[in-house]
């Protein structure tokens, strides 16, 4: 049955998709003049940012709580490493990686880092895999009449649900302050015909259930991880339709930075805030809204986004805020009642 409601909901959603309105072409756009934001990027600081890969990482060995876990930590590694890289950061060499390690682990626990030079990193991210699952249940075989009175059997069978559990942490180097610690879950199921009801599966099957579960619990889980540590980019450009109710703008997220087709991008401005009493000044960034990432004019310089909300392109200045929103779900995916779908045809 809930199969069923996800693949309704997949057909409203595609059709919503198909029969709206699409990006605009640059060619059908014209460059309009915008004021810039207040706390726009220096000539220093964008010529900085464009050249820069993002943030870079310290991506520690995964731990593992038990040793039945051991197996799986390198492919979550793995799995973890391409998200990062594709976020638009650099990772640090697997071997100077393995140096830090006993060092970080020491850090962690008393907010020092103490090695300095060979470091190189802004961010130090630990990973353990702290719970593990594979369950079963068993259904009888059973008979139901369907409303023209047909009958139908449903042989017995044996449903396996594997769960998995990370713990990521991740800190600024070489302060030692905490960005955020982050909860990833995931699940997989699956069921086999038996009339066995001990439920038995072969290592082969079972490794496979529980690395699934694994996998689903970085895609799940690393959205946020990967929005913390996202580049921030900047705005350049705004170009827009003949009627100004559509606009593009040109931003510095580029094709190494994780532009794609389709890929949800947030607008942002920096503000100041005056602490009242010590006048002491906070920097903070207040949210515009979002568009989308357009096919045309991804290259090594950044990428146009698609704005169709009216309020937000007059709203949007020169030297705004840009970042890739790292949804649950891939680019081509979307996310129907909590489930991450491919829509046929787009």
């Amino acid at each position: 049955m809930l199969k069923k409601k996800i693949l309704v909901a997949a057909v409203a959603v595609s059709t919503v998709i198909l029969t709206g309105c699409g990006p605009v072409k640059v060619a059908d756009t014209t460059p309009t003049p915008v004021p810039e934001a207040e706390f726009a990027p220096t000539s220093e600081e964008l010529k900085a940012q464009m050249k820069g890969s993002g943030s870079k990482i310290v991506l520690s060995a995964v731990e593992y709580s038990d040793s039945a876990a051991k197996s799986f930590a390198p492919g979550v590694y793995d799995d973890f490493s391409q998200r990062l890289l594709k976020s638009g950061n650099t990772l640090v060499d697997r071997t100077l990686a393995a140096k830090l390690e006993d060092e970080l682990r020491a850090a962690e626990v008393s907010g020092k880092f103490q090695t300095s030079g060979p470091a190189d990193a802004d961010i130090a991210i630990m990973t353990k895999i702290s719970d593990l699952s594979l369950k079963h249940s068993f259904t009888k075989e059973y008979v139901w009449v369907d409303e023209d009175g047909e009958r139908h059997k449903r042989d017995s069978y044996c449903r396996f649900t594997s769960g998995a559990k990370l713990f990521v942490r991740a800190y600024k180097i070489p302060s030692m302050d905490l960005v955020n610690t982050y909860d990833y879950e995931g699940s997989a199921t699956m069921t086999s015909e038996t009339g066995n009801s001990n439920c038995p599966i072969n290592d082969a099957t079972a490794s496979s259930l529980v690395n699934e579960a694994l996998e689903d619990a970085v895609k799940s889980g690393s959205g946020e991880t990967l929005n913390d540590l996202a580049p921030e980019a900047y705005v350049l450009e705004r170009r827009d339709n003949e009627d100004a109710s559509k606009a593009l703008f040109r931003v510095t997220i580029a094709k190494k930075s994780g532009a794609v087709e389709g890929a949800k991008v947030k607008f942002y401005r920096k503000t100041r805030t005056i602490t009242p009493i010590t006048n002491e000044e906070r920097m903070g960034r207040m949210l515009l809204g979002e568009g989308e990432i357009s096919g045309e004019g991804i290259d090594t310089s950044g990428s146009y986004v698609y704005v169709k909300d009216k309020e937000l392109i007059q709203d949007i200045k020169i030297g705004d805020i840009a970042k890739l929103d790292h949804g649950k779900c891939d680019v081509d995916e979307t996310e129907v009642l909590g489930s991450c779908i491919k829509i046929p045809g787009l």
